[in-house]
């Protein structure tokens, strides 16, 4: 029996361990960070404000411009953060208490009067007004209660919190003190201080302030808006604003039925069909819709009230009848077009649209015409981006270097930042010009093929070249293909053409395929079992052995392939695949044929590519496994989907193969539950292949915020350290923790030509660890990838738990060179390949989730979700994600 394990004590976030790198071309480089050039204010204070009833933020700012006339505000600028914080540099004069309440009134609020009926039950309509009186509307009533406060009246209560000293950061800052909670505390208190106005006075998202001046359409009912990021960061020696350029997605305001047109697709209302929309198209627009805020036209421009939308009627509006009862008591049948002629005066322009449904007080829902309704700008699209919404979104924020740069300092103008009175009552100044930092180049590893062939990248690229061949080239000859689509729009011919191409792509660069012309099989989506394990059989019967792999060719990206993959990869008896689309078959050439076989190499076993000896010593010079981990949560709105946890380990001695693990974990959670037990997985299995431990561990972690740095020393490597203990009390490699972000809005410009790639960014290799990074902690910003388009963002590279005494030098080297092994292409990659493969492996799972099969067998009935995370012992070694 196994003696409990000693408890593993755990340091702080790992220092830095010297004064930054050394080797690499040395070059400067501006940054988008500003020089806080004057913070004299040496205490600030804390309040807590709540408001009853509650307010979103956009109105809880317009509210905080009447609460700052209350006499105990009036002597001070204090900011606010639209929920429930409050700072000021002079403390609040409550008397003897520890806070106040007052009663405030917002002036835009809707005028207290009655409302005539204006909406529907979803049993029986509209219920009309009696002939000669007006009805009162208790849905839409402006009353909010029995006491008959009016609905822009407010009770604020503001309480004090803190009395914060800055004086704690200053010392952070210039390294003579520990970062404390004062410190985050200050800078929460001066991030606020200098995002209060603009966000006062745009629509805020974030740390960004968004304005639909010149807004782009992307389709559907959803546009993008512009916008400006900032947020002060703490750097070495003084603290800067971070300030770049934003964008996002916000569904269109506007009257609702012009809205609904564009969600379903039409150029206009007009063009939506006589006899309404179809289902279908219903649900589109429900989908878009849902939640939004609206407001009404038939009511007068007096009437201001706020609704929330809660469905969209399957049913069009001259569709939708009532019982109206008449002054005598009798009852008339009665559309909702009638009614609106009757009550209002009004006649629909498109009664065969649908009608928005509303959440009424009792539970029922109330309808309103589409065209009376207008939906309120500025509501960001919380739901994910379609394919041609994301194509479009890119293209409009896709900006050169200098073009962002140039942007970036325009936005200033809007800023204002030396006319903004809060600022000023904080003594809160702000450089205007961009940070000029010191930065490296770091020289790229040679990179080798078979025989002894070496490239060295340029700009963080080579070619594929018949000269190199694949180091280790895989034997391809159990194969066959299975097409998904119509045989008489795309021919075996067609089909066989582009397998000459590919066969002798495959053998130029270094596989050997001893099966040339496969068996081909066409086959229906709705089958995707049946065709999948009769392509199985024919290849078996047809090549004489077992079956390596089936090129799935599929007419686009659709759920055929989700099918494909779930069933492939989690049944039994593991298949691989490979699936191109036919449309790409069509036009296939020579380089779309090499990148397609680095990939069916690597799935086989093979190796495409190494780096020469010596590139990184700390990897090879003892066996050592590179880690890499990442959390996908479900998009916003699918609450019933779990999140899903990824863990790749590298399972060879040039760290290009790696092995990957799923699980489930509930919740929007980003710590991993059940790492131990995925890590222990992954050292069994390299044990098992190398026939040895790792004697180093050398974890990238991806996802998580700096919030959450502390959680994951104590719980996730302590889950690594476990996982270790657990194979044998005495084995305890060496460990060292780094978290990868790429979500953040550092961009790096080079100051020469000379210093910059052929799209204008920053070289590849190009390395930032001075000046705008942390004051105490061992973090660098890594730019490692060429530039393509648009402005190229650097990774930051966080090192929070080092057991393995990492220098500057060798830790960015060893990440740099490492992000040359990705197999997928012959390119260095901008994130370290581990964390690329989690990636992957993470999207891979989503894809089983969304199966649906329609042939499922006994074996796998109970669904994708109960499948999704056994992935198949024949497969589940090999990079069968990639």
């Amino acid at each position: 029996m196994m003696s409990s394990p000693p408890p593993i004590t755990l340091t702080p976030n790992a220092r830095r361990p010297d004064a930054g790198g050394t080797q690499g071309r040395p070059l400067q480089v501006k940054a988008n960070f500003f020089a806080i050039k004057k913070l004299p204010v040496d205490t600030v204070w804390h309040y807590d404000v709540s408001i009853t009833p509650e307010l979103p933020a956009a109105r809880a700012r317009k509210l905080w411009k009447e609460i700052e006339k209350l006499e105990e505000l009036a002597k001070t600028k204090a900011v606010f953060d639209g929920r429930c914080n409050a700072y000021s540099t002079v403390e609040l004069d409550f008397g003897k208490a520890a806070g106040i309440t007052r009663k405030v009134v917002l002036p835009d609020g809707t005028p207290p009067k009655p409302a005539v009926v204006a909406a529907s039950s979803s049993k029986q309509g509209p219920k009309g007004p009696k002939k000669g009186t007006a009805k009162k509307d208790t849905s839409a009533q402006d009353s909010p209660g029995p006491k008959q406060k009016t609905a822009n009246e407010f009770m604020v209560k503001i309480s004090r919190v803190a009395r914060i000293d800055l004086e704690e950061l200053h010392r952070f800052i210039r390294k003579e003190g520990p970062v404390t909670p004062a410190c985050f505390a200050a800078i929460q208190a001066l991030n606020i201080t200098m995002s209060h106005k603009v966000f006062s006075e745009m629509v805020s998202a974030g740390r960004s302030a968004f304005s639909p001046n010149n807004a782009q359409n992307l389709g559907g009912g959803v546009e993008k808006w512009d916008g400006i990021f900032q947020s002060i960061r703490p750097g070495q020696g003084k603290l800067f604003a971070n300030i770049d350029v934003a964008s996002t997605a916000f569904i269109k305001g506007g009257n609702a039925a012009g809205v609904i047109a564009e969600a379903v697709g039409a150029r206009k209302v007009e063009d939506i069909p006589r006899t309404g929309l179809n289902h279908k198209d219903v649900d589109r627009a429900r989908r878009l819709l849902k939640g939004c805020g609206f407001t009404v036209t038939h009511r007068g421009t007096d009437f201001k009230k706020r609704f929330k939308i809660d469905s969209i009627s399957p049913k069009p509006a001259e569709k939708i009848s009532f019982e109206q009862t008449l002054n005598n008591g009798s009852k008339k049948e009665i559309t909702i077009p009638q009614y609106y002629t009757a009550a209002y005066n009004y006649k629909l322009k498109y009664p065969n649209l649908p009608c928005i449904g509303v959440r009424g007080k009792d539970g029922a829902t109330l309808y309103f015409p589409a065209e009376v309704c207008v939906i309120i700008p500025g509501q960001k699209y919380m739901k994910k981006l379609n394919p041609d919404q994301t194509a479009e979104m890119i293209k409009g924020t896709c900006m050169p270097p200098q073009q962002r740069a140039a942007k970036i300092m325009d936005n200033f103008s809007t800023l204002k930042f030396e006319s903004n009175e809060y600022m000023k009552a904080f003594n809160l100044e702000v450089d205007k010009e961009m940070a000029v930092v010191p930065a490296r180049v770091l020289q790229p590893p040679n990179v080798q093929y078979a025989k002894g062939a070496t490239c060295t990248p340029l700009h963080g690229g080579w070619k594929l070249d018949q000269s190199r061949k694949m180091y280790t080239g895989s034997n391809l000859g159990s194969w066959g293909v299975l097409v998904f689509e119509n045989e008489q729009r795309f021919p075996k011919a067609i089909v066989e053409a582009f397998l000459r191409d590919l066969t002798s792509t495959l053998i130029e660069n270094g596989m050997t395929v001893s099966r040339r012309n496969p068996p081909i099989m066409y086959a229906q989506a709705n089958q995707v079992e049946r065709n999948v394990d009769a392509m199985w059989s024919m290849i078996q019967t047809s090549c004489g052995s077992p079956p390596q792999m089936i090129l799935v060719v599929l007419p686009s990206v659709c759920p055929t392939y989700s099918a494909i993959k779930t069933y492939c990869e989690t049944s039994q008896n593991g298949k691989m695949t490979q699936c191109v689309l036919s449309n790409k078959i069509r036009k296939a050439n020579k380089q779309y044929c090499g990148m397609l076989g680095l990939k069916i190499n690597t799935k086989l076993g093979g190796i495409n590519n190494v780096l020469s000896q010596g590139a990184i010593p700390f990897y090879t010079s003892a066996p050592t496994m590179v880690i890499g981990a990442d959390v996908t949560h479900p998009a916003p709105g699918e609450t019933s989907r779990p999140s899903v946890c990824a863990v790749v380990g590298s399972m060879d001695r040039f760290a290009f193969k790696f092995s990957g693990r799923l699980q489930l974990q509930e919740g929007r959670v980003e710590i991993i539950d059940r790492l131990k037990y995925m890590v222990h997985e992954l050292l069994v299995s390299f044990t098992t292949i190398n026939k040895r431990r790792p004697e180093r561990i050398l974890f990238y972690r991806d996802g998580v915020s700096e919030g959450q740095y502390a959680e994951v020393v104590t719980k996730e490597v302590a889950a690594v350290k476990e996982a270790c203990r657990h194979i044998d009390p005495k084995y305890n490699p060496p460990v060292t923790f780094c978290i990868v972000k790429k979500r953040h809005h550092a961009r790096f410009f080079p100051l020469s030509p000379k210093d910059a790639d052929r799209s204008g960014n920053c070289l590849a290799g190009t390395v930032v660890d001075k000046v705008i990074t942390h004051p105490t902690e061992f973090d660098f910003y890594l730019q490692s990838h060429g530039g393509l388009q648009g402005t190229s963002r650097p990774t930051l590279y966080h090192v929070i738990f080092d057991e393995n005494r990492f220098t500057s030098d060798h830790i960015q080297a060893l990440t740099y060179n490492l992000c040359h092994t990705y197999s997928r292409c012959p390119k260095s990659v901008s994130i370290v390949p581990a964390v690329y493969y989690a990636h992957l492996l993470a999207y891979r799972a989503r894809h089983y989730q969304d199966t649906d099969f329609s042939d499922t067998s006994s074996s796998s009935s109970s669904g994708a979700n109960a499948l999704a995370f056994q992935t198949s012992n024949a497969i589940k070694n090999l990079m069968y994600f990639v």
